[in-house]
């Protein structure tokens, strides 16, 4: 429901814009603000033992989420920006403590989940947004943010019963070894997997903010409904498949997809076809989901829950940082050279840069997840991880590091 609440408002920018007057710049800044603010929260809880306050992080994530929701359902300027920056707060505290939580829940399955949850929770949102859109118009601020409200306060009761329940579990859990260095060690290996999750959410959230609109703009109605949209669903799509898709072809990136959805995309719009566009969008989303989840996994493989919930953040907040960047300049540029010129460039910009990353970018095969070096059979391979996930004690994630 956080990443639902940040992406619903996408397709609601159109009306802002028409209702308000938003100019590119006041667009970009929907998510610039919404971004500085997660990533400031994001650095600070990076650190492992601030993992162990995750539960009332979460909490008050959801209570901050639902300020956010009726702030943005007012649909003044000054009021879409300071639900952004609730949701902003909201999102920083929210996504490292979930993260933690869910993998001292579940164990190590729950560290492709979490990757997961944030493109199926961006589905939700954007594609919810849009069918409101589709059916109210002007109407559906109010209604998509009223629901989305409503949604979270009955999910934040649900989270107080759970936690409360699971409270003693999970501070063991959460509750790092003596002797445990705190900071989360950053090598060559570690930033690729940055650099990887990066480009991805760069190219989504220039996509996503931006995609509505620029494709209004080109009067291609059709694209402007179904394109950012679908975008998330073969996001979250690839990473559900991508279990299934490792098994055979293990070698796969998901850097090549980006490339050529966006040329599909760009070819789309100079052509004047639809459908073209709209291929573009699915196959940037797809490999995108591959891309953001084999950095994310990648990284964290082996990682106690504590530093799941560290690294989850500080994977976030840097490529977040970079992806806000990004839209901050495209708006810029836009109020120069018109929106749709600066959101092509940038979009051209990225699709060459995942092209190169081919050569440095994660494989499906690099999320295996590893056995503890006190469990591993000396025939170990990568196939065999499908039992990986227990250690000696018979818990279901490893509390040692790889």
């Amino acid at each position: 429901m956080l990443l639902a609440g940040s992406n619903a408002v996408n397709p609601l920018l159109p009306i802002y814009r028409e209702q308000l007057g938003l100019d590119p710049l006041v667009l970009s800044l929907t998510f610039v603000l919404y971004v500085a603010v997660l990533v400031c929260a994001l650095f600070f809880l990076a650190r492992p033992g601030r993992a162990h306050h995750a539960t009332p992080f979460l909490l008050a994530s959801l209570a901050l989420l639902i300020a956010s929701d009726l702030l943005l359902a007012h649909a003044q300027e000054w009021s879409i920006l300071a639900g952004r920056v609730c949701a902003g707060l909201s999102g920083g505290l929210g996504t490292g403590a979930a993260s933690a939580l869910v993998v001292a829940a579940i164990g190590a399955k729950g560290r492709a989940v979490t990757a997961t949850g944030n493109f199926v929770g961006g589905v939700l949102g954007a594609g919810a947004s849009q069918l409101v859109v589709s059916l109210i118009g002007e109407a559906a601020p109010q209604a998509v943010f009223l629901g989305h409200a409503a949604i979270v306060a009955a999910l934040l009761l649900a989270a107080i019963v759970v936690l409360r329940a699971r409270r003693d579990a999970n501070h063991a859990d959460l509750t790092e070894a003596p002797g445990t260095p705190a900071p989360a060690r950053i090598d060559r290996r570690a930033v690729r997997m940055f650099a990887t999750g990066t480009i991805a959410w760069t190219a989504t959230s220039v996509a996503v903010v931006f995609g509505a609109t620029v494709f209004a703009d080109l009067g291609q109605p059709l694209v402007q409904a179904i394109g950012p949209t679908l975008l998330l669903g073969t996001s979250a799509s690839a990473q559900l498949a991508s279990p299934a898709i490792t098994r055979i072809a293990p070698w796969i990136s998901g850097a090549l997809a980006m490339g050529l959805g966006i040329a599909g995309m760009l070819s789309g719009a100079w052509l004047a076809l639809d459908a073209l566009a709209i291929a573009g969008f699915a196959v940037l989303g797809a490999g995108v989901g591959v891309s953001f989840r084999a950095g994310l996994i990648a990284l964290a493989r082996g990682a106690s829950p504590s530093r799941q919930g560290s690294l989850a953040s500080l994977y976030a907040a840097v490529t977040y940082t970079v992806s806000a960047a990004t839209v901050l300049t495209v708006g810029w540029a836009g109020n120069t050279t018109g929106l749709v010129p600066a959101v092509f460039a940038a979009l051209g910009a990225v699709g060459t840069v995942s092209i190169f990353a081919l050569i440095w970018t994660p494989r499906l095969r690099d999320t295996f997840e590893p056995l503890l070096a006190s469990t591993a059979h000396p025939a170990f391979t990568p196939r065999d991880s499908r039992v990986v996930g227990r250690s000696v004690t018979g818990r279901k994630h490893a509390s040692i590091p790889q």
